[in-house]
C-alpha cells in the first residue's frame, strides 16, 4: 500500500493509498477522473516503474464486461463495484428515491480508515441499486467517517429548504482527532458541499478522548429542535440545536459502542402507545423512553441479532434505519462483516428489515424480518405441504446451492431441535422453545457467503457466513426424528438485483 497524490498545476487534488501489482494483477480498482476532464493531472507516488506500467486510462472498467456476474458476487445483497465497504451511513428517502451511504475504501479488498470515502447508491424500491460516484472525499480536516443524513425541511441551516444534509465524523490521521461535520446538497443528492464553519462539535478535549464519532442526527417534533445522538468515550450523547451548526451536549448515556441509532416504534402497531428504541454499532439494544434531551431505559441490554463471520466477529454490525420513510415503516440496513472469497470487492450489505416492537412472554422485544419488496424477487414458486425432513431436503437439493428464499411452517414437540445446515455444517439450532413448543415459521435467505435466518416472526434473526463453493449439498434440515414436521415449505429462487 503507498499513498498517491492527483495534482493539477502544483495543487493537490486528491491523496489515497493503493496497492499496486508489481507483477500481473489479481484484480483492477478504478478512480473516477471525470471532474478532471479537459485538465492535465499528474500522478505521483513511491512504486517501480513495472507496477506504473500497468496503470492506464479509459471511459470503462477492465472486468466491466463481468462486473456483477462475478463468481462469488451475491445476487441479492448489495455489494461494491470493487473495494472494502463497512459501516451504513445516513439511508434514506429522498425526493422519491432511497439513498444508501457507506464507509467505502475504494482502492483495495482491505481497508485503511485514514482514507474512507462516503460510498452512494440509489434506488427506487430498496432491493436494485445502481451506485454512483462517492459522496464525499477527503478534506483538510480528514476522513468521513460514519454519519446520519436528514432533510433540512425549514431551511434551519441556511442551505436551502429541503436540502439533503450529510453529518459525519472528520478523522484526522496524524492527530487522531475525531470531530463532528456537514455537508449538504441542493441538487437532489448529486453533490455534496462542505459546510465553511466546520467542525460543527469538536469535544475530545471536553471528554478527554479523541473517540468522538458517528453522529446520528434528527428532528425531534415535540420541542421542535434537532437531536444529535454522538458516541462518546464509554456510550451515547444527546446533543440539540436549532439551527443544525451550533450543538449544546445534554446528556449521555453509558454502556453502549459506537454507530448510534435511535427511533420511536408503536408497540404492537398501536401508534397510541410508543416507545423508544437505543442501540449501537452491534446488535445491542435498549427500550425506553426520550425527551428530546435525555434517553431513560425501561429493559436491560437486549440484542436483536446473533451470528458470527469466520472471524468470530459479530456477522451483523453498524447497522442504521431510514429516515423519512414514505409509508412509516422502520427498515434498517446492516453491514454483513463477510468477505465473498476471491472477489475484486470484500464485505457486503445484509438484506434490509423491517423493525416492529412486540409484546412477548419476555416483555417488549424489537423484531425484523425481510422487508415485503423481497417478493419481486422471487422466482419460480415451489410449495409443499406435510413434508418429512426427508422429503423437505430432496426439494431442497432439486431447487439447488441458491440464491434462495426458503420458508417453512413447522411444529417441533417439546425438547425437539432442528438443525440448519450449508453443505452439510450445521449453520444455526431451532429449538422447540424458540417457537413456543408449537407451530411456528422459520425463514432462509442463502446467497454467496452469507445465510440470514429468521426464526418465528423475527424472534431469532441469525447471521453467518457459508462457503462459497457450489460443491456438495446446499441448504438442508436435521432432526432426530424423521416425522412430519414440515407443515408447510415454500422454496423461492431469487432472481439477481443486478
Amino acid at each position: 500500500m503507498h499513498v498517491f497524490q492527483i495534482t493539477v498545476d502544483g495543487i493537490r487534488k486528491r491523496e489515497f493509498p493503493v496497492q499496486l501489482a508489481e507483477q500481473d494483477p489479481d484484480y483492477w480498482i478504478f478512480i473516477d477522473v471525470s471532474e478532471f476532464k479537459g485538465q492535465t493531472i499528474k500522478l505521483s507516488g513511491p512504486a517501480s516503474h513495472s507496477a506504473l506500467d500497468s496503470i492506464y486510462q479509459a471511459d470503462t472498467i477492465e472486468g466491466a464486461d463481468s462486473l456483477y456476474r462475478e463468481r462469488n458476487r451475491p445476487q441479492f445483497h448489495f455489494t461494491v463495484k470493487r473495494g472494502w465497504s463497512n459501516d451504513v451511513n445516513g439511508p434514506i428517502f429522498y425526493k422519491g428515491q432511497y439513498h444508501l451511504f457507506w464507509q467505502a475504501f475504494p482502492f483495495g479488498t482491505t481497508w485503511d480508515t485514514g482514507f474512507m470515502y462516503w460510498g452512494h447508491a440509489v434506488s427506487k424500491d430498496l432491493i436494485h441499486w445502481q451506485e454512483l460516484a462517492p459522496a464525499l472525499m477527503l478534506d483538510q480536516l480528514g476522513s468521513p467517517w460514519s454519519g446520519s443524513s436528514l432533510v433540512d425541511h425549514n431551511n434551519d441551516g441556511g442551505w436551502g429548504k429541503d436540502a439533503l444534509v450529510l453529518v459525519y465524523t472528520a478523522f484526522d490521521r496524524k492527530s487522531q482527532k475525531q470531530v463532528q461535520c456537514i455537508a449538504y446538497s441542493t441538487d437532489n443528492g448529486v453533490s455534496f458541499t462542505r459546510y465553511a464553519g466546520n467542525p460543527i462539535v469538536d469535544s475530545n478535549r471536553e471528554v478527554g478522548s479523541n473517540d468522538t464519532r458517528d453522529p446520528k442526527v434528527f428532528w425531534y417534533g415535540p420541542t421542535r429542535h434537532w437531536v444529535m445522538a454522538l458516541f462518546e468515550k464509554d456510550g451515547m450523547s444527546f446533543y440539540s440545536s436549532t439551527d443544525l451548526k451550533a450543538w449544546t451536549r445534554k446528556s449521555h448515556f453509558k454502556g453502549l459502542h459506537e454507530c448510534p441509532d435511535i427511533f420511536e416504534l408503536p408497540v404492537d402497531g398501536d401508534p397510541g402507545h410508543t416507545k423508544w428504541i437505543l442501540h449501537g454499532g452491534s446488535s445491542s439494544y435498549f427500550i425506553g423512553t426520550f425527551d428530546g434531551e435525555s434517553f431513560t431505559p425501561e429493559s436491560h441490554e437486549l440484542h436483536y441479532a446473533e451470528g458470527a463471520n469466520a472471524h468470530g466477529d459479530d456477522a451483523l454490525y453498524a447497522a442504521q434505519s431510514f429516515a423519512e420513510m414514505p409509508d412509516g415503516r422502520r427498515v434498517q440496513i446492516a453491514w454483513g462483516r463477510i468477505q465473498p472469497e476471491g472477489m475484486p470487492f470484500n464485505q457486503m450489505m445484509l438484506f434490509p428489515t423491517e423493525f416492529k416492537l412486540v409484546t412477548t412472554r419476555d416483555g417488549l422485544r424489537l423484531r425484523t424480518t425481510p422487508i415485503a419488496e423481497i417478493e419481486r424477487l422471487h422466482g419460480k414458486t415451489q410449495k409443499l405441504s406435510s413434508l418429512t425432513v426427508a422429503a423437505t431436503n430432496q426439494a431442497l437439493d432439486r431447487a439447488g446451492p441458491g440464491p434462495l428464499d426458503v420458508r417453512l411452517k413447522l411444529t417441533l414437540e417439546k425438547d425437539d431441535e432442528l438443525a440448519i445446515k450449508y453443505q452439510g455444517n450445521v449453520v444455526a439450532t431451532v429449538h422447540s422453545a424458540d417457537l413456543e413448543n408449537g407451530p411456528g415459521s422459520l425463514e432462509v435467505l442463502i446467497d454467496k457467503a452469507v445465510a440470514e435466518i429468521f426464526v418465528g416472526e423475527g424472534a431469532r434473526y441469525i447471521v453467518r457466513e457459508i462457503p462459497t463453493s457450489t460443491g456438495g449439498h446446499g441448504l438442508s434440515f436435521g432432526l432426530g426424528k424423521d416425522t412430519k414436521v414440515i407443515n408447510r415449505l415454500e422454496i423461492y429462487p431469487m432472481n439477481s438485483i443486478w
